[in-house]
């Protein structure tokens, strides 16, 4: 089978924003540098919180893609039946040097191992009642290519399945709580993890807690009133995005007007507040990633028809000079494509994922805009363009973030 990677390097493309753009209110001239101090920092019992007032933010740029990367690569996955895969907002990646773990629920909750070519390799557990499978969908996943594990954690767990890279399982770890949508960091060198959790009203839980790989508790961050989320359901969501050296936890919802970003310090067995955004009126449905020098918050509705979030803009939130406004991000290494619109940042990496008529759809609409691209670019788009089918598998996209 024919697949196309491109391997671009960012600090050689020509940074194009959004020429021919056609939105309304977005600023062509616009940059992060330029935009308004939209936040400011706050002592919040000792602690410095970026506090972002949201009235404050007004103008609205387009971000290229690339500011935020110091790599991108574009991954046509193999199109073989044991291969196909789906996109979507339930659609998960992770990532390793060398290869690529797709947990996706549309497609049948399956969790599929490919290589950084997008050759597939095999699938990893599957949906069952077995002791090596899972009852619902995975929520959280790690792959850890160093030492040969792949970890899922389901929605609703009482262990971490574990599996080396050839897909036999291995010994799991028991959790000390039945864990309700959880994330986890796994310490191979102290065979301990971390994991944090929606805890649910009357259920035996702690917030966040650190173990062994036995269930044995070594220490524990308790849940109070402000995590207790009434009613406990699974309309709320845990996120962590480790994308610096802390270890960050939100706990997001519809219901509060404001709520906050903390890192967790292992060291202590303590949470420090580190931003927060104030709306000022009803709230709305958002949630925050932190990336290694930026704050970025993510607004949503109800996902669509096709299972896509409707398209927002992002704030993006500077965290040195608290500079910042609304963003739309345009993949201007593909022409300035607005991508889908529900990338990842997570443990170092931007990913997405897209099926082909989606990414032919605005490749086409590129290749027939007034666009002015630089011949690399052009060449680029065309030849993807050129490659893929409606009848192809997915298409995935990685970047590794900029540290500095």
């Amino acid at each position: 089978m024919n697949k196309i990677i491109y391997y671009v390097s960012i600090t050689l493309l020509t940074v194009v924003s959004s020429c021919g753009n056609k939105e309304t209110n977005v600023s062509r001239k616009l940059t992060l540098d330029n935009c308004p101090v939209i936040a400011q920092v706050i002592n919040l019992q000792g602690d410095p919180v970026t506090n972002l007032d949201f009235s404050s933010v007004k103008d609205t740029f387009n971000l290229p893609l690339s500011s935020l990367l110091s790599s991108f690569q574009v991954i046509r996955l193999e199109n073989s039946e044991d291969a196909l895969t789906a996109a979507g907002q339930d659609t998960h990646i992770a990532v390793s040097d060398h290869y690529i773990l797709v947990k996706s629920f549309r497609a049948g909750s399956s969790c599929k191992l490919y290589n950084r070519n997008g050759d597939f390799i095999r699938k990893i557990s599957s949906q069952g009642q077995g002791p090596d499978e899972y009852n619902l969908s995975i929520y959280d996943q790690y792959l850890d290519e160093n030492n040969n594990k792949i970890y899922l954690m389901e929605i609703r767990a009482s262990k971490i399945l574990v599996f080396d890279l050839d897909g036999q399982p291995q010994k799991h770890i028991p959790l000390a709580y039945i864990t309700h949508k959880g994330r986890f960091v796994i310490n191979d060198e102290k065979k301990t993890v971390t994991v944090m959790c929606i805890p649910f009203q009357g259920t035996p839980t702690a917030l966040i807690w650190t173990q062994d790989f036995e269930g044995n508790i070594i220490q524990e961050y308790p849940v109070s009133d402000q995590f207790m989320l009434i009613p406990s359901t699974y309309d709320y969501e845990v996120r962590e995005s480790l994308n610096t050296n802390a270890s960050d936890f939100y706990l997001h919802n519809c219901i509060a007007s404001q709520d906050t970003l903390y890192h967790y310090d292992i060291d202590s067995n303590t949470l420090h507040p580190v931003f927060t955004m104030h709306t000022g009126h009803e709230p709305i449905c958002h949630y925050f990633t932190e990336l290694p020098n930026h704050f970025l918050v993510t607004w949503y509705t109800q996902t669509s028809w096709n299972n896509e979030l409707p398209r927002f803009p992002k704030i993006l939130v500077d965290k040195q000079s608290l500079k910042g406004c609304f963003v739309n991000l345009k993949w201007n290494m593909l022409g300035n494509i607005d991508g889908p619109t529900n990338p990842s940042f997570n443990r170092g990496y931007f990913t997405a994922i897209m099926e082909p008529y989606a990414l032919k759809e605005q490749l086409e609409k590129v290749l027939t805009s007034n666009q002015k691209l630089s011949p690399e670019v052009l060449r680029k788009v065309k030849e993807l363009n050129n490659r893929i089918t409606d009848d192809d598998n997915c298409i995935v996209f990685i970047g590794k973030l900029k540290t500095k």
